[in-house]
């Protein structure tokens, strides 16, 4: 689990880094698309690259022209697959999490509770820590 953990960490991190990349690169796009729609000349410190960010330009659809975050990742696959739950204890809980503990108790019947919670989430992986038990 750790070096799940360690691996996923490493992978966003990356997602991330390379953000700033494609920021850049969607800016400089954008440049190139405004001087042409407008008819000004293109800007000079895109001369080298104008050619390869035209014709990546011309193959752009609607979907492709949106730039995306490392947040959309996380809901690309949402019609294709459940997102992972993690079940677990905590040894002192936050005021946080005791406040969603009550509105679940709130929103949710009490009966639910009582059973076990891999029940009310299947696809859920649990984890217990401590000497509390889920």
């Amino acid at each position: 689990m750790l070096k799940r953990n360690t691996r996923l960490r490493m992978e966003y991190l990356y997602r991330k880094s390379l953000e700033g990349k494609e920021h850049e690169y969607y800016e400089k796009k954008q440049k190139i698309r405004q001087a042409l729609e407008e008819g000004k000349p293109i800007p000079t410190e895109l001369g080298n690259e104008e050619v390869a960010l035209r014709q990546e330009i011309d193959l752009e659809d609607e979907y492709t022209a949106i730039q995306k975050t490392h947040i959309d990742d996380e809901y690309a696959t949402a019609s294709e697959k459940d997102p992972k739950i993690l079940l677990t204890t905590s040894r002192e809980p936050s005021q946080r999490l005791g406040q969603f503990v009550k509105v679940c108790f709130c929103t949710l019947p009490i009966v639910i509770f009582h059973l076990e919670l891999k029940l009310v989430f299947p696809n859920a992986a649990r984890m217990n820590r401590g000497s509390q038990v889920i």
